[in-house]
This record gives C-alpha cells, structure tokens and sequence, in this order.
C-alpha cells in the first residue's frame, strides 16, 4: 500500500503545485467565505475555539480565514508539532502575534501562548475523497491528533484543499481518521 499511497500522494501535490497564483487567490477567498459559512453554522451562536493552520508550500492559503475568523472574535489557535506520529497541540493565536519556525519549515506560536482545545480544526492535505478520508504528508499527525481530540471532546475535522486534489478513492488504513467536512474553492463536501 505505501507505494500506491505514495504515488497518489505525488500526484495530488504536483497538481496542486501546478496552482497559478490568480487561482490560488480566488480559492484562498472562496476558502475564507465557505469556512466563515461553515464555522457560523457549526458554532450554534457561541464561539467555539478553531484551529487553522498557518500555510507552506502550495498549501491553500488560510490567513484569509485566520484574519476573518479573528475579526468575528472567534478564538484561534495554529498547531504546534512536537514529532512525527505524535498528537499536534494547539496555541491560541491573534494576527499579528510572532511566530517561530518548528519542524518541517512551519510556523507555530511561541511557547508562551496559552494551549487550547479546538472543537474545530482546519487541515491541510495532499488528497482528499468524498468519503471523508485524506492522505497528508505521510507522518501520521493528524490522524493522531483527530483520535487523541475525539477520545476527549467532539471534535469536527475539516479539510482544505483544492478541488483538483480530489481522488476517486484514499487507500486508508486502520489508523486512518474521517474528516466530516472538506472545502476547496469550489464546493463544501459533508462527508458521511
């Protein structure tokens, strides 16, 4: 399964790199209206805790939605990574709050930002299925956080990607964790 999980995983990140910018512009716009859209009809009037990733590489573009989600006074917080396989923990985060570089080249907010709970995460992904499954980078760190935040709270899972990371099927294996929610700049997918 690692070799076809590996091609797969090439292929939807050479699509998504082959991304132009006035594209990857629009989809960060649309990507901040169906999040905005998504977190207002998950919240139910209060608001919850919700984390979003800080973008690399070709990544969607999400400071669209941070700045959004901020400005609404919706509490945020990035990921912080301590190792691979391992649960991420969350930091509060407010625009404009200086961040250092962790593993993998991402950036993550200091130590001294207080830890939360999100009940909403926003993820990055390589590629998606309208199942709800997705494939990452390959370490596993989402698929620990979702199971470690689930054994203690609801907890929805949301992937961001581009429409063109789509694939018919994710080979998954036991591990695995569903998203509920997948948003590109196209559509909101409620994944059952």
């Amino acid at each position: 399964m690692t070799d076809i999980k590996t091609n797969l995983r090439r292929h939807a990140l050479e699509k998504r790199d082959l991304v132009t910018p006035h594209e990857a512009h629009e989809a960060a716009a649309a990507i901040r209206a169906a999040g905005l859209a998504l977190v207002e009809a998950l919240s139910k009037g209060e608001k919850p805790v919700v984390s979003v990733y800080w973008p690399i590489r070709s990544e969607i573009n999400t400071r669209l939605l941070i700045d959004a989600l901020c400005d609404r006074g919706v509490a945020v917080a990035l990921p912080v990574m301590s190792a691979v396989r391992e649960p991420l923990v969350f930091r509060s985060f407010s625009p404009g709050d200086d961040l250092a570089k962790g593993p993998f080249g991402l950036s993550e907010p200091s130590a001294d930002k207080p830890g939360v709970d999100p009940a909403i995460v926003f993820a990055p992904l390589a590629a998606f299925d309208r199942k709800g499954f997705r494939m990452g980078y390959g370490g596993g760190i989402y698929d620990a956080t979702f199971a470690s935040l689930r054994k203690r709270r609801s907890v929805t899972a949301v992937g961001l990607a581009y429409a063109v990371q789509e694939a018919d099927a994710i080979p998954i294996e036991p591990h695995d964790q569903k998203l509920d929610y997948i948003i590109t700049e196209r559509e909101t997918i409620r994944c059952c």
